[in-house]
């Protein structure tokens, strides 16, 4: 009678719980590939950092894009990976029969996705300049994949720039600012291994400084100046701010030259205010 009793309990816990996780078995393979994907060792990459003194010398530049070409050819096998999870995880999301299956596949996602987050920025340390949206001005495009996802159809690929486009922020790069016409023969087998301008216009985004679209030129001021720490010779003690108009209009942007916080290296920021509210942030060369 006892066995029997327990029989009855555990078949009326199984139907009050919906059956249990239909998709265990599925979403424990993804997640032993992805772990395994991201525990590879990877090459340690120093930027050269043309900021200090003694200047690095060729060889350092050398040594740096190799080890970037060996660190860049590990992130590909990741991101094939991340890709081949997000895809099995789309293709169940249309076979969950009720929300509760959907709910429960958008968490596992979610938490794949933390778990990328995590890896970069333990293996960017080191690389990032100016401002950061937790990759930024020298992410490579693989770190950018992992944390913002596949790019969509509106990004760029071309002879001398590449482009991630998403929803409110924008990840660029290109070669030699974009000066060399197109058929300059250093465009022929130019390759962009990182990113060089971020811009950001969406509201949903928060820097790693604070800094956020919609606040008030004193307000973004304050939080950059909260965690600007001086890095290069070239650099002021206090943040420097330079100021600039756009004509015919009231609205105005900033110009800092040299950013930098705790973690990151030296880098141009140009915020951008329009009825005195931000609306762009730009984090660029020039």
């Amino acid at each position: 009678m006892k066995k029997l009793l327990l029989v009855l309990l555990c078949m009326m816990t199984v139907v009050v719980s919906g059956c249990g996780d239909k998709y265990a078995k599925e979403k424990e393979v993804m997640e032993k590939a992805e772990k395994a994907a991201l525990a590879v060792e990877v090459p340690v990459v120093v930027m050269p950092d043309y900021s200090k003194k003694p200047k690095p010398t060729k060889e350092d530049f050398e040594k740096y894009r190799a080890d970037l070409k060996k660190f860049i050819e590990v992130e590909d096998k990741i991101v094939a990976e991340t890709r081949k999870s997000d895809a099995q995880i789309d293709e169940l999301l249309k076979k969950a029969e009720n929300d509760s299956e959907k709910k429960s596949l958008n968490e596992f996602k979610e938490k794949l996705h933390k778990n990328r987050i995590e890896f970069v920025k333990k293996v960017s340390k080191g690389r990032l300049c100016g401002d950061t949206f937790i990759v930024g001005v020298g992410s490579t495009w693989q770190e950018v994949e992992m944390v913002y996802g596949k790019p969509k159809g509106n990004s760029k690929e071309g002879k001398g720039f590449r482009e991630y486009a998403y929803d409110g922020i924008v990840f660029e790069d290109w070669i030699g600012g974009g000066a060399y016409p197109p058929n300059h023969p250093k465009l022929l087998n130019w390759r962009s291994t990182h990113v060089q301008a971020v811009f950001v216009t969406g509201k949903d985004f928060i820097s790693d400084a604070g800094v956020k679209m919609g606040m008030s030129r004193d307000e973004a001021v304050k939080v950059l100046r909260a965690k600007y720490v001086k890095k290069a010779d070239y650099q002021k003690e206090e943040l420097l701010l330079g100021k600039g108009f756009i004509p015919n209009t009231k609205d105005y942007f900033d110009i800092i030259i040299g950013y930098s916080m705790q973690d990151t290296k030296p880098y141009n920021i140009f915020p951008s205010y329009k009825d005195g509210k931000l609306v762009k942030y730009a984090i660029a060369p020039h």
